[in-house]
């Protein structure tokens, strides 16, 4: 019987084999740590180095100094925003004061323009009625100076221009205007002749003067002689 018999070592071939790579890896593994270990002893000053507190830094006086100013200008800076923002706030209470005095301003001009109609209002009836009373009384001066008229035409030229020389050449005119034509001549033809009463003593001016003004006024005034009786 030639053939291999199997046998029942526990230590058979492939079981040394399998023991021996365990090993070589135990070995590997030992010689990694000592070289790291190596590494990190040979490295450790730059380390500790590295990670230890920086000292304190000395500043310069230039540089305190460039410090101190920029310092400076940040707070002339801000203090250029405050102000800016007091004016700012400054204009916003005076726009403010301004329209609420626009505002009252406004209301003042309605109620002055209220006041103005109201008192255009009794104006306007204040002149109607006084046109009315003017009528009135117009009509009523007519008829005395027509009362008036009739009672000179009555009387001689002489004595006519007596009493009208005292007169103004307004109310002469009048008069006048409700005269007949020949009365009228005949009175103005006596003026003419008629010394001035308020001429000087020893004058000899006449009326003439006067009745040509007063001859002109009687062409502003409407025909206001009687008509004619048949």
């Amino acid at each position: 019987m030639n053939a291999t018999t199997p046998t029942l070592n526990p230590f058979s071939e492939n079981d040394s084999k399998q023991g021996s790579n365990w090993g070589l890896m135990i070995v590997a593994i030992l010689l990694g740590t000592a070289t790291a270990a190596g590494v990190l002893l040979w490295r450790w000053p730059a380390i500790a180095a590295a990670t230890a507190t920086p000292p304190p830094v000395q500043t310069s006086p230039a540089t305190k100094t460039m410090i101190t100013a920029q310092s400076k200008d940040w707070d002339f800076y801000t203090a250029e925003i405050d102000t800016l923002m007091t004016e700012l706030q400054s204009e916003r209470v005076a726009y403010e004061k301004k329209t609420k005095d626009l505002a009252a301003v406004e209301m003042r001009i309605e109620t002055e323009k209220k006041e103005l109609l109201r008192l255009r209002g009794e104006i306007e009836q204040m002149r109607q009625e006084l046109t009315t009373e003017t009528t009135q009384l117009q009509s009523a001066e007519r008829t005395n100076v027509r009362s008036l008229a009739r009672t000179y035409s009555n009387m001689k030229p002489t004595q006519a221009v007596a009493i009208l020389a005292e007169m103004s050449d307004a109310n002469i005119a009048k008069l006048l205007a409700t005269m007949k034509s020949d009365v009228v001549a005949k009175i103005l033809g006596e003026m003419s002749r008629t010394v001035d009463p308020a001429a000087e003593p020893g004058s000899k001016t006449t009326l003439a003067a006067r009745a040509a003004a007063i001859s002109n006024q009687l062409r502003l005034f409407k025909n206001e002689q009687p008509p004619a009786k048949p």
